[in-house]
């Protein structure tokens, strides 16, 4: 498994984005009222960002074969690594998608909800790039690493 490339995480993101915009228009277009974005995405979203930067600071040790803390078995280990890369990719799709969504918004800035839609759109996407952060830095302790093996001979 390869590690993840920042421009792949920027191709989701921008794709994403098109899509929040697109269907935010077009929603926008025939209600001709703003899309609206409940504050639980962007709670939900900040919650997982932390959580997982939390449990990457608390599993640190074990991931880095610290002296005194136990590693991970290696398939546990591997597991770890492949919720990291979910993760990574579901926050740029979100953070993508929800910023779109915000950039639309804001034509509709001046009304109730529009600001609403606006604010926790954006705070959504902030929480994505949270995710994104937080699952970059645990797939990055999760790098395999030679540990000096000899060879026989």
């Amino acid at each position: 498994m390869q590690t993840t490339k920042i421009s792949r995480l920027v191709v989701f993101a921008l794709i994403a984005m098109a899509i929040g915009f697109a269907f935010t228009q077009i929603v926008m277009g025939q209600s001709s009222r703003s899309l609206p974005v409940p504050a639980m995405a962007a709670g939900a979203l900040w919650i997982l960002g932390a959580g997982f930067g939390i449990w990457t600071y608390f599993a640190r040790p074990r991931l880095k074969r610290e002296p005194g803390a136990r590693p991970f078995p290696p398939l546990a280990a591997a597991r770890i690594a492949v919720l990291a890369l979910a993760g990574s990719r579901t926050g740029a799709v979100i953070a993508g998608f929800y910023a779109g969504v915000s950039l639309t918004s804001m034509s509709s800035f001046d009304t109730p909800a529009g600001w609403s839609a606006t604010l926790n759109s954006f705070l959504a996407a902030l929480g994505g790039v949270l995710l994104v952060i937080s699952s970059l830095w645990l797939e990055s302790l999760c790098v395999a690493r030679d540990q000096g093996t000899t060879s026989d001979k």
